[in-house]
């Protein structure tokens, strides 16, 4: 990649943009619902991949223990599923606020101040998050120019594009964060157990 510091600058200003955008339309009820059906798409397509990581485990561990025999590309398949489902349980983190973080101040900063936090938090991921995303992308430009094959004569390239799409999902939605001021609502473990219970 050439001049990369001009290429992140541009991949930052857009992200921004659509984030600004993002952000104005989540107040208007027809676009809000709208988000949440594309939401529940992502969640049926991270299942989707969860089942076909649970199939193909299991189907090879039948072929093996029964037929002693099994599906050559499975193994790698099931690689590239861990993968995408790693990127892309990152990306609903962000989006339902759901981050590994160490909340040692969060009972002792008052109100206005654990907004101050959250926001530089948002900001810090998304910068983070953004350098990242540029590195990502000249990996798998690079991995274009080697022309590395994987199962079923697939280009490696191809499934390795989740990893710069992740961290510039992750930037957006850090971003939008921000712009709405949202803030992570604590797990209540008791009421999710009673939730639990009822469904059952």
């Amino acid at each position: 990649m050439e001049r990369p510091a001009l290429v992140y600058l541009l991949i930052v200003l857009g992200i921004s943009i659509l984030a600004r955008v993002r952000a104005h339309l989540d107040r208007k009820p027809g676009w809000k619902s709208f988000f949440g059906f594309l939401f529940a798409v992502e969640v049926t397509f991270i299942a989707l991949l969860l089942g076909a990581l649970i199939f193909f485990g299991c189907l090879q561990i039948f072929l093996r223990n029964f037929l002693h025999s099994g599906v050559i590309w499975a193994d790698p398949l099931m690689r590239h599923i861990v993968l995408w489902l790693g990127c892309l349980g990152g990306v609903m983190a962000t989006a339902r606020i759901r981050h590994i973080s160490i909340d040692v101040f969060t009972r002792l900063l008052s109100g206005p101040l654990q907004n101050v936090r959250d926001k530089i938090i948002y900001l810090v991921t998304a910068a983070a998050s953004s350098v990242l995303g540029l590195a990502a992308l000249k990996l798998v430009v690079d991995e274009r120019e080697f022309g590395e094959k994987t199962f079923l004569n697939m280009d490696v390239w191809v499934l390795q594009a989740i990893l710069p799409v992740a961290f510039f999902l992750i930037t957006y939605r850090s971003l939008v964060n921000f712009l709405l001021g949202r803030k992570a609502k604590p797990i209540d473990w008791e009421e999710t157990s009673r939730n639990t219970q009822a469904d059952v």
